[in-house]
């Protein structure tokens, strides 16, 4: 194999936070996940799992609502 040498590319302040912003949601995304697969796995509930819910709710709560709001303009049509 021929190997050469890597690619550099300029990058500024605001494209390292981006980037550190990206990873630091995907980590959060992943507890989150990891955190879906044990309730699954487990379907009693616990304290755990209403806070994971909770999260859910406020992660994702803002997202439902704006799919309400947009399904509800386009019946009244």
């Amino acid at each position: 194999m021929i190997r050469r040498t890597p690619t550099l590319i300029n990058m500024s302040d605001l494209d390292v936070q981006d980037v550190r912003d990206v990873i630091a949601k995907q980590k959060t995304d992943s507890a989150l996940m990891l955190k879906m697969k044990r309730m699954a796995e487990n379907p009693a509930m616990d304290n755990e799992d209403m806070e994971m819910l909770d999260q859910l709710k406020a992660r994702y709560g803002d997202r439902e609502k704006r799919a309400d709001v947009g399904g509800s303009t386009n019946a009244a049509s």
